[in-house]
């Protein structure tokens, strides 16, 4: 089955499906804390599998909800004013005017042509490539959800999570101009007419989107206790809704950069299943844990280009691979040194391995924040940190928090590269959650 929507209106989304934490855009204060388990958060219940039963140590059972959690951000790539120059770049690929007052030869035109036209268009769409990205994306939780119940009754905790992600991506796939030739036919029209009209050109600007949702459904439970410490275990299913979709439009045929990342999209809709376990050691005085993410690999398909009227075979051969999107295993370290009160504690996490988002971005986090957390209703807890994609982008962000009334969170990760947005400095990304949260 397919679905038409506008990639304008993908947020629109988040109220009519369910999807999970994507390793784009953590969600709540995970945006600070990394991944890391904590009891301030109930965020943290669906990172490692194993984390809502750490609270039955110290308790005989809880009971948390998240009322709202949303987010979003965006990103782009090293190119300035990306728009722009994309726009810039097709007009060149356009008929060009030719001096023939000072052109008097085809060598001389050819020369010129070279130095003013070939080399300039083959340097912007090389470095556009390369950098020349854009991306937009949402996320929010289902009312209600994450719901924690954590009982010893019932032997560890039930983690019932749903919510969905819409991202879009903008990148660019370059058609190398060729050299021009003295005796090119193309050339000898120009000396005579003044006008010179470039080869066609497959330079290609490639959007693909995604709307993913999730319900999981996790159990955990303490499986070992020491005077030293206490280990847990989770296991969490998951099944997950996907809808992609992958459109291409010629750059000299396109109605420019942002009109086409704009553009109706059909996605492709399809459903799996994942797998998560994990395990956490707690201790009076730190945490340490685990966890595996989509154990099996879902995989799901995009829909087919139409790569109609397009010749170039490097081109065409670059915008047949990765018609799939495979969620693949992802192994994540946690770790966490408190004070004896708990109020302050300092969190560290480390991705293993990358993995790659819906459009095809690799992300491999690390982290590191500190924080002061509080049960008190008027003293707000308090976190800052740092978080590095040590895969694709390599970006790095500033993170900060706030948790008031122990139920409202606000994080922002701010980027510390800068680019150049319509003729303005800003960050290369930037990402803000929102949420708030009961614990009874």
């Amino acid at each position: 089955m397919k679905h038409t929507f506008k990639l304008t209106a993908l947020s629109a989304l988040l109220c009519a499906h369910a999807y999970a934490d994507p390793v784009y855009q953590p969600p709540g204060p995970n945006l600070t804390y990394g991944s890391s388990s904590n009891n301030q958060s109930i965020m943290s219940s669906i990172a490692n599998p194993a984390a809502a039963a750490a609270v039955l140590i110290n308790e005989s059972s809880q009971y948390r909800a998240g009322i709202i959690s949303i987010g979003g951000g965006y990103e782009f790539g090293k190119v300035d004013n990306l728009y722009k120059t994309i726009d810039d770049t097709k007009t060149k690929l356009a008929a060009q005017t030719v001096d023939t007052t000072t052109l008097t030869t085809t060598a001389a035109i050819a020369t010129y042509l070279n130095d003013n036209l070939v080399t300039p268009v083959n340097s912007v769409t090389t470095a556009l490539q390369q950098d020349g990205k854009a991306s937009v994306y949402f996320s929010g939780h289902v009312p209600l959800t994450p719901f924690v119940i954590s009982k010893k009754g019932l032997g560890g905790s039930f983690v019932l999570d749903a919510n969905v992600s819409a991202i879009a991506n903008l990148s660019f796939i370059s058609d190398q101009m060729a050299t021009i030739n003295a005796g090119d036919a193309a050339v000898t029209t120009a000396l005579g007419t003044g006008t010179y009209t470039p080869a066609a050109n497959d330079s290609t600007l490639l959007v693909k989107a995604a709307a993913v949702g999730e319900v999981g459904l996790g159990y955990s439970r303490p499986v070992l206790s020491r005077e030293t410490g206490d280990l847990t275990a989770g296991v969490r299913a998951k099944y997950y809704q996907v809808k992609l979709a992958s459109n291409t439009q010629r750059l000299i045929t396109s109605t420019g950069a942002e009109n086409t990342f704009n553009a109706s999209q059909t996605y492709a809709s399809s459903s799996g299943f994942g797998l998560d376990v994990g395990a956490l050691w707690t201790s009076k005085r730190y945490r340490a844990g685990a966890w595996i993410s989509n154990l099996n690999k879902p995989s799901f398909k995009y829909n087919a280009n139409n790569l109609t009227g397009y010749t170039s075979a490097g081109v065409i051969a670059q915008l047949n691979t990765a018609e799939t999107y495979d969620m693949k295993p992802q192994l994540q370290l946690e770790g966490a040194a408190y004070s004896e009160s708990q109020n302050w504690v300092v969190n560290a996490g480390l991705d293993a391995n990358a993995v790659k988002d819906p459009v095809g971005r690799d992300f491999q986090w690390a982290t590191l924040s500190a924080a002061y957390a509080t049960n008190s209703w008027w003293i707000p807890g308090a976190r800052a940190g740092y978080r590095s994609n040590r895969a694709g982008s390599k970006l790095s962000y500033l993170t900060g928090g706030l948790t008031m009334f122990k139920a409202l969170s606000l994080d922002v990760a701010y980027g510390l590269d800068s680019v150049t947005i319509d003729g303005k400095s800003a960050p290369r990304s930037f990402m803000a959650n929102l949420g708030v949260q009961m614990t009874f």
